[in-house]
């Protein structure tokens, strides 16, 4: 016992810790009467509303702020009205504020709702009945007169025959009165009060006796009659006479949607002059004797009226391909109404009148289901055509039933006119609809029969879904409706009917909502220079726009410039060169702008501007091929054996070479400064066997120098003996160094030396440099 004692004590200090820290959100509602003038001193009535933790909201003191002004209501627990005068108008009462201040510095959360209303009109007088004897409650309701847009309440009150009155709130437009709180067979009053916070309104008052207020079984109708069309029906008030029956009838035709109502009839209705080929519908209600109360309404009972035959022509239209014959037009009629057919169409008859004389007479059959009576998928009403063959001057239409045919209606040909007519046409949509006025055309005003107004879908133009009004002459606008679509272009086009043709007069582009266009397709840059750039695009399609494309919106990073709506490229000036931009284009309506279509592109160098790079690749290149072929030949030089340059015989010791005359073969070879150098002279001596003795007939080099000048400026060469000496040997291949002999003391003995070079010349000998390469 003493543990359970603890767990309960423990359990309630859980719960009141829990219910310490609950959260408290107080709702503050606020309204003001918007059926009172715009005034500079506006009553705003706030109500509030708390939930969670009761014992917190005691700690809180609640403010509404409103235009800049704060007021404090006194209570921010129970439900709490109070009325605060704002010294604004109306009009300025946009934001409303409010705020929770408690007093552990925890501010709570309070939400503010604020908006105008109006107080309750008068409700209609309360129509009281008993529905069920056995139970015996008293059921009342009542019609609100208009809508207060806030939350209304509704109080039933009634009062009996001691003037006692008690009431009972409701939330809804019906009462109930408990058998309890009532005597029975005595008179009572009933009336209702509609309140809420802007005001209130009391309804009228409605006396009966509580004894005469049950209500009967509704009405039953058996049957009816076509012609003349009467309905009738039956009652049961228990042994009462027809004379005790009081009834009211309710009817309307299938197109209608409002009943008419008829009253004091006691069991059979005549409608007269009904409509042929009609459906009619029929309900009734009735009381018997002294009851006060009617019964509820019968079944709807339905009657179509017997078909007559039909009136009036139909609605026949052309549409022909333009600048082009009657041969590629088809003919267009709209199917009969009932109203006008006042039977079912069986078929229709087409005459054609050709340039022959003969007719020939064509006939379509009328479908059996119902497509014709519904929009199809794209949105229109079926219509009938026929497409002409050449050779047709006359186009007749007429519509069969089975209680006659139609008068035939004449298809009025299109021309084309000499001159076009000058006519300001307008077309603006709104609300699935379509205004068009246009003005007068001064050319032909006098022989106008009516005007045409057509329009159709962009979006389908090879489709049999075109739609037309006939407009008298007189008038100069119409309004279209149908199942016009959002975003979707529509083509209205302005016909005049003149001597039984028509003549196209303007068009225009419309659309009952337009939205954001698409992106721009196919943007792209062309002519690309170092300051300038072209771009082009592909204008967005009529079906595809969504609306009318009002300019284009092109831009080049984040400068913009806007163009006409005809447009389809735009060149920009003053480009940086190499500069990297990115341009963008986007297509406006008048809903807003649509996506960007970006591109990218650089422009191109300026001309006779070299980069640094180039400029780096021109100067290094030269120098970097030099160092390569340096390398190569080193590279050769160094890895190549002495045996790859074999030693050439010096040319100056060729026979030939000396009796040549050498200044004419080389003109200017020995300058006079060179002449008067002395020239010192090494003899080489080689022996290419080491081993071996020199053998006589060996030839012995000697390189002589000039070291005379003629006067006719033809240089002689002097040849010097050669002399043989001692080779030395040093791995293999000897060179010795015997001697230098100075040309000065070579011209001393000059006298000996030429009789040895006449000698040498007169040897039939060859030298070695005319053996290997002279050998002829």
């Amino acid at each position: 016992m003493g543990w359970d004692n603890v767990n309960l004590y423990l359990l309630i200090l859980l719960h009141m810790w829990i219910c310490s820290q609950a959260s408290l959100v107080v709702d503050v509602n606020c309204w003001w009467n918007q059926a009172l003038p715009v005034v500079e001193n506006v009553a705003v009535v706030c109500n509030t509303s708390a939930q969670g933790s009761t014992d917190r909201c005691e700690l809180c003191q609640l403010y509404i702020i409103m235009h800049e002004q704060t007021h404090y209501l006194p209570s921010a627990c129970a439900n709490t009205i109070k009325t605060i005068h704002i010294p604004v108008a109306s009009e300025h009462l946009v934001n409303i504020d409010c705020k929770l201040v408690c007093q552990d510095n925890k501010d709570e959360p309070c939400r503010v709702t604020g908006r105008g209303g109006y107080p309750p009109f008068p409700p209609s007088r309360p129509d009281c009945s008993i529905e069920d004897l056995e139970e015996g409650d008293i059921h009342c309701s009542w019609e609100r007169s208009n809508e207060p847009m806030i939350p209304t309440i509704y109080i039933l009150h009634w009062q009996d025959c001691d003037e006692n009155v008690n009431s009972r709130e409701s939330d809804s437009e019906n009462g109930v009165i408990k058998r309890a709180e009532y005597m029975k067979n005595t008179d009572i009053g009933v009336w209702v009060t509609a309140k809420n916070l802007l005001g209130s309104a009391q309804s009228e008052v409605s006396v009966f006796n509580t004894g005469y207020i049950t209500r009967p079984d509704a009405p039953y109708i058996t049957n009816h009659t076509s012609q003349p069309l009467e309905i009738f029906w039956e009652m049961d008030c228990e042994m009462l006479s027809f004379s005790d029956i009081k009834c009211q009838v309710q009817y309307h035709a299938l197109e209608d949607k409002d009943w008419t109502e008829v009253d004091d009839y006691q069991v059979t209705f005549l409608l007269e002059e009904p409509q042929p080929f009609t459906e009619y519908k029929f309900r009734v209600r009735c009381h018997c004797g002294e009851e006060e109360v009617m019964s509820h309404w019968s079944t709807v009972y339905s009657v179509r009226t017997p078909p007559a035959a039909p009136t009036g022509q139909l609605d026949v239209w052309t549409d022909c391909a333009p600048n082009s014959n009657t041969s590629s037009c088809n003919v267009f009629w709209k199917e009969m109404p009932p109203s006008q057919a006042k039977g079912e169409v069986n078929y229709y008859v087409v005459t054609l009148k050709l340039d022959n004389g003969k007719e020939n007479k064509l006939v379509t059959r009328q479908r059996r289901d119902t497509d014709s009576q519904h929009p199809d998928e794209n949105g229109c009403h079926q219509l009938r055509h026929f497409p002409l063959q050449p050779g047709v001057k006359g186009v007749f239409v007429s519509a069969n039933t089975s209680m006659g045919m139609s008068d035939p209606t004449f298809m009025a040909f299109p021309v084309m006119a000499q001159t076009t007519p000058e006519v300001n046409l307008s077309v603006m949509g709104e609300n699935h609809k379509l205004f068009v006025t246009w003005s007068e055309p001064s050319q032909f005003s006098e022989s106008l029969l009516e005007y045409v107004v057509q329009h159709m879908s962009v979006e389908l133009p090879h489709t049999p879904c075109l739609n037309w009004v006939k407009v008298n002459r007189t008038q100069r606008s119409v309004t279209l409706t149908g199942e016009f679509r959002n975003y979707t272009a529509y083509n209205v086009s302005l016909f005049a009917v003149i001597n039984n043709h028509s003549t196209f007069l303007k068009s225009a582009i419309a659309y009952t909502l337009q939205g954001v266009p698409p992106e721009v397709p196919q943007f792209h840059v062309k002519n690309i220079s170092h300051s300038s750039v072209t771009l082009m695009w592909i204008p967005i399609p009529v079906h595809e726009s969504n609306g009318v494309i009002l300019q284009y919106s092109v831009g080049l990073n984040e400068t913009r410039v806007n163009v006409s709506s005809d447009r389809t490229s735009v060149q920009l000036l003053e480009l940086q060169p190499a500069q990297q931009y990115h341009a963008w284009v986007s297509a406006v309506t008048s809903t807003g702008e649509g996506v960007r279509s970006i591109t990218t592109f650089s422009t191109t160098d300026e001309p006779g501007y070299v980069t640094p790079v180039l400029l780096a690749i021109i100067i290094l290149l030269p120098l970097f091929i030099l160092i390569l072929l340096f390398a190569f030949v080193f590279l050769l030089w160094t890895l190549s054996p002495t045996w790859c340059f074999p030693k050439i015989p010096d040319p100056l010791n060729s026979k030939s070479f000396k009796h040549a005359n050498f200044q004419h073969v080389w003109p200017g070879y020995c300058s006079t400064s060179e002449s008067s150098l002395k020239i010192s002279e090494l003899e080489i001596l080689e022996n290419l066997a080491p081993t071996t003795p020199t053998h006589p007939s060996e030839t012995e080099l000697v390189d002589e120098e000039p070291h005379q000048k003629q006067r006719d400026g033809i240089q002689r060469l002097e040849s010097e003996k050669s002399k043989s000496g001692s080779v030395s040997e040093h791995g293999g291949w000897t060179k010795d160094y015997s001697e230098v002999v100075d040309t000065d003391e070579e011209e001393e003995g000059g006298d000996g030396e030429e009789e040895k070079d006449e000698d040498w010349v007169e040897q039939n000998c060859v030298s070695d440099y005319e053996r290997h390469f002279m050998p002829s």
